[in-house]
């Protein structure tokens, strides 16, 4: 091993080290608190919120009366501290900062969320059954009417961005992926592929269970112009509504920017919504250090995290990680990870019983048997008509 690589692994050391000493030193309840869907916009970044930046964890005012509410919790933010704590979020009735008014603007029967449960390193849980499960809409445990554990077979859809941001060096590893990805699947999963440039968006391959015409049809992929990114997704969305399997993804690989769709954020959210969609959004441009100070670069890619949010999916960069491990490792390791999550999800189907009121916002929370497990779904949806 060269003297450089030895230099570099004590280094890396050093930084992990360090980030222990801050994470322990300053705890953060930022990421939860800003991923809220009613927290106001403003407060997003503001740390005073729950601790008081300049003090000391040992001192007895260190945490406000919100950080010692959340760590009783278990760090999770409850419908009571919502309501609690106003001057930190908005009403349920309002609209909820980061989330277009007419998000899901619609009337539904049932709704379908998928679920991942991890454990506190992190790692995804499989093999619950049904009573391990309650969903609550708005506070109120709601019946559920169908659920699918991580045998259920699903659909993905891979979507593309061949548009002029993306280089022949971003292509290759856009095939490469997809090809990895698809090698994970089970053999009753089944996967298409959409790509988008300035001439629209085209179905590469229809949804298969099938490997081997994946690569003679990944070659002929070419692109440039524009980038209808909202038009790709709303198309993936309807179409995978249609399809049998009852969980569904869609895993968008793209920078974020949309320079060309006809379709809206708000109208690709109501879609996915629809559909049961969860959105995994790929990042693979973000990760440069030049795209990290540009603006322009960092509104797309909150355009990314949105949908994913939204959908209770994820946003997913290759930064980080091992630094010996080469891109193409980097990815491949992440779709192993993706699709290994997808596979242990849970998929909840429910009729909403709560009085409905056209424009509320529907919190929608999973509460575990076991209180070390923690779930992610999505945020909820606005009701209205359709």
């Amino acid at each position: 091993m060269s003297h450089k690589v030895v230099a570099k692994i004590f280094v890396i050391v050093g930084l992990v080290a360090l980030s222990g000493w801050q994470v322990i030193g300053h705890p953060s309840y930022l990421n939860l608190y800003a991923s809220d869907a009613r927290a106001k916009q403003e407060l997003k970044t503001n740390c005073a919120i729950c601790h008081d930046p300049n003090g000391r964890a040992r001192d007895p005012n260190f945490l406000t009366d919100f950080g010692r509410d959340f760590s009783v919790n278990r760090y999770r933010i409850t419908d009571a501290m919502r309501d609690r704590y106003t001057d930190l979020f908005g009403s349920a009735s309002q609209p909820v900062a980061g989330v277009r008014a007419d998000t899901v603007s619609i009337a539904t029967t049932q709704v379908l969320v998928n679920v991942s449960v991890t454990n506190a390193r992190g790692k995804h849980v499989a093999n619950l059954d049904r009573v391990a499960f309650s969903l609550m809409e708005d506070d109120r445990e709601q019946p559920i009417s169908e659920f699918f554990g991580e045998d259920t077979p699903m659909a993905v859809a891979v979507v593309l961005d061949i548009s002029g941001s993306a280089g022949e060096k971003d292509l290759a590893r856009y095939r490469n992926s997809v090809v990895d990805l698809a090698y994970r699947l089970h053999p009753e999963d089944t996967l298409a592929v959409y790509a988008f440039d300035q001439s629209g968006v085209q179905k590469i391959r229809d949804y298969s269970p099938t490997v081997s015409d994946l690569k003679p049809l990944l070659k002929t992929v070419k692109g440039q112009g524009g980038s209808p990114l909202f038009d790709a997704v709303l198309l993936a969305a309807r179409e995978l509504r249609s399809q049998p399997e009852r969980r569904r993804a869609v895993i968008l690989i793209s920078d974020g920017s949309d320079t060309a769709s006809s379709a809206t954020l708000r109208e690709v959210e109501k879609q996915t919504f629809l559909a049961g969609v969860s959105v995994y959004a790929v990042d693979l441009i973000n990760t440069e250090k030049s795209a990290r100070r540009s603006p322009e670069r960092q509104a797309a890619a909150q355009t990314l995290r949105q949908i994913a949010q939204e959908s209770g999916g994820r946003y997913i960069t290759t930064e980080g990680g091992f630094f010996l491990l080469t891109s193409r490792m980097k990815l491949k390791r992440i779709f192993t990870e993706l699709i290994d999550e997808l596979h242990k999800q849970y998929t909840i189907a429910y009729e909403p019983g709560n009085a409905r009121q056209q424009g509320r916002w529907r919190t929608i929370r999973i509460n575990l048997e076991q209180a070390d497990l923690t779930a992610r779904t999505r945020l909820g949806y606005r009701e209205g008509i359709e």
